[in-house]
């Protein structure tokens, strides 16, 4: 016994807000060690150890899996390409700027090592705001800024997780451009397959497609399945039963593989298991502010700024500081960027909605006034 995705998923009950700031969490406890003892001490993290995908891998897994789920369920709603752009620009773009500034023009002045005219005249900086800033391309990232944090073990890097923000902005315009050209119709499934292929192709190491390539058919590969998920959620039962036998079909391939080539589908059932089925939600946090693009965009900043202060310390440790004192921050973001953000584009979505109302009641009774007229 099970319900059906599209009937839970109507309703406003889900546990997303748990899940982000889960995801956002294992972010930060990932980067623990990568700020206290560079790249490598990431072999450090627990989930590393013992399945070869670390922490924050696998929180950025969870966090495009929950977004191609959601827009894709507020695209196929609403059918309207202009009020995804809004949505989708609004959501992301004015708090991620905020960021990059507080990054660019508070913190880089006081850590860097530089004297501050040299600071300020020097290309690289303006580079980082306008480029981090935009997030146009995930090939053209700016990490470090002019002086800033150079003797650390992460050495340069000043707000790493922000280099998932362009790929995510370029499956916004993939599905943009399916739903467009109606690829989310019948021939979604040949994408879909095609997608997912690659991605299996890749994670059982019989397809080279360097960084880039890897990563590209990584994140397709999650998103594409939350696609899928809003996409089929007409067919799809939220039930133990299915979860567990998807689990164990996941361990299965995955130990005779030895690869997690059935991750994504593991995963998407996963998040949306926990995300909608009755027993597990919490309704008190279904609505509400969401902190964790706010924890996401701001405690990496933070975990280096404690490096720099007092030197390396335990990951642990620099976790739990970090969460504590990037909450306050997460806070400001929401209510001070965030929310007023989500509340014009309500109001936009409303006027789009009285000219679209307007135009089609011209259109009905035979044009405007002067259309009439002339």
């Amino acid at each position: 016994m099970g319900t059906r995705l599209r009937v839970l998923a109507a309703g406003d009950a889900n546990n997303f807000r748990i899940i982000r700031l889960f995801a956002a969490s294992a972010v930060i406890l990932s980067h623990g060690y990568i700020v206290n003892g560079g790249y490598a001490a990431i072999a450090r993290d627990p989930l590393e150890r013992l399945t070869s995908i670390d922490s924050g891998e696998l929180a950025v897994d969870i966090f495009f899996v929950t977004s191609g789920f959601l827009v894709t369920n507020s695209l196929l709603r609403r059918r309207d390409a202009l009020d995804f752009l809004i949505s989708r620009v609004l959501r992301i773009t004015p708090a991620l700027v905020v960021a990059v500034l507080v990054a660019a023009l508070v913190v880089g002045p006081v850590t860097t090592e530089l004297p501050l005219a040299t600071y300020f005249r020097t290309r690289a900086l303006y580079s980082y705001v306008v480029i981090d800033s935009l997030s146009i391309s995930p090939f053209h990232f700016r990490y470090q800024l002019p002086g800033v944090f150079e003797h650390l073990p992460a050495t340069g890097v000043v707000n790493a997780p922000l280099w998932t923000l362009p790929w995510e902005i370029w499956m916004y315009g993939a599905l943009l451009l399916l739903f467009l050209i109606h690829g989310l119709g019948r021939a979604f499934p040949v994408i879909l397959a095609a997608i997912v292929g690659v991605y299996s192709l890749v994670a059982l190491g019989l397809v080279e497609m360097g960084t880039n390539g890897a990563i590209a058919s990584r994140l397709l590969a999650f998103f594409f399945v939350g696609v899928a998920m809003a996409r089929y959620a007409g067919r799809v039962t939220i039930s133990l039963a299915v979860l567990a036998v998807v689990t164990m079909l996941f361990a299965l391939v995955s130990l005779a593989s030895h690869s997690a080539v059935l991750l994504p589908e593991w995963l998407g059932y996963a998040v949306l298991y926990v995300a909608y089925a009755p027993a597990m939600v919490v309704r008190r946090w279904s609505k509400g502010p969401d902190f964790s693009y706010g924890i996401y965009i701001y405690a990496y900043l933070v975990q280096q700024l404690l490096v720099w202060s007092i030197g390396p310390h335990a990951p642990l440790l620099n976790a739990a500081i970090a969460l504590v004192l990037t909450a306050p921050l997460a806070a400001i973001s929401w209510y001070c960027i965030e929310a007023p953000s989500l509340a014009l584009k309500t109001r936009l979505r409303g006027r789009l909605a009285v000219r679209r109302a307007a135009k089609l009641e011209s259109v009905a009774t035979g044009g405007t006034i002067a259309e009439r007229a002339a």
